[in-house]
């Protein structure tokens, strides 16, 4: 029982020294500069993301009649805003059937909704181009599973792979885990697979894009991927 109280003690220990949760970025509609006094102010272009499709379930932006809102400011192609006009206005300024206007981001407060006038044809070869590079990088996610307790000859081979993925840029999810049936790990070697992985995958140039999920000696989950240069 004492032996069963220390193992529980180390591996709580583990948990903090591997687990610590990752700071995330926090990602956000960069600031913007309102129409104020009859001037128009900048807006960066990097900022302007289309409202409505930043989730895989949302796949057109708000537009066009869509946008509850009487009033909008335009963002011109230069990234300027415009002064705040009737949206039913804006509406019939332009060829609808080749044109539609975008909410690119909502109102606060007595601050209208800003959108832009975009190409339909533009954007829709844009979302094709998306979807595509979306799916070329699903086809590069690896899936590797080590086992606790596997032998040393054989985790050295394995985290060779490991790193001929990460160098090539592949994305992997790393999945540590105890086999059903076989033998319960030893804390040291919950301890040298945890390293042997994380030290592979930072010799490879590689960074966690997830936070680590799980509990050393149990399940760990790890997705990593080469670090942009």
């Amino acid at each position: 029982m004492h032996h069963i109280r220390g193992l529980m003690s180390t591996a709580q220990a583990l948990r903090r020294t591997f687990l610590t949760p990752l700071r995330q970025p926090q990602v956000g509609f960069l600031g913007t500069h309102i129409y104020q006094n009859g001037l128009s102010s900048r807006l960066p272009q990097q900022s302007i993301r289309l409202a409505g499709s930043q989730t895989p379930q949302s796949k057109m932006p708000i537009a066009d009649e869509a946008i509850k809102a009487p009033w909008v400011q335009l963002v011109d192609a230069a990234g300027d805003l415009e002064a705040p006009e009737r949206l039913s206005v804006i509406l019939n300024s332009f060829d609808r059937s080749k044109y539609f206007l975008v909410q690119v981001s909502p109102g606060e407060g007595d601050n209208p909704p800003i959108c832009k006038i975009l190409n339909k044809l533009e954007y829709k070869a844009r979302e094709k181009a998306k979807e595509k590079a979306a799916k070329a990088s699903k086809k590069l996610l690896k899936e590797m599973e080590f086992n606790w307790a596997i032998d040393a000859h054989d985790l050295q081979h394995r985290l060779r792979q490991l790193a001929s993925f990460v160098e090539k840029g592949r994305r992997v999810e790393i999945l540590l885990t105890r086999k059903k049936h076989k033998r319960a790990p030893t804390v040291e070697e919950i301890k040298q697979v945890m390293q042997g992985v994380l030290d592979t995958v930072r010799e490879a140039g590689g960074t966690q894009i997830k936070a680590m999920e799980g509990e050393p000696g149990k399940q760990v989950k790890i997705t990593v991927q080469k670090e942009a240069s």
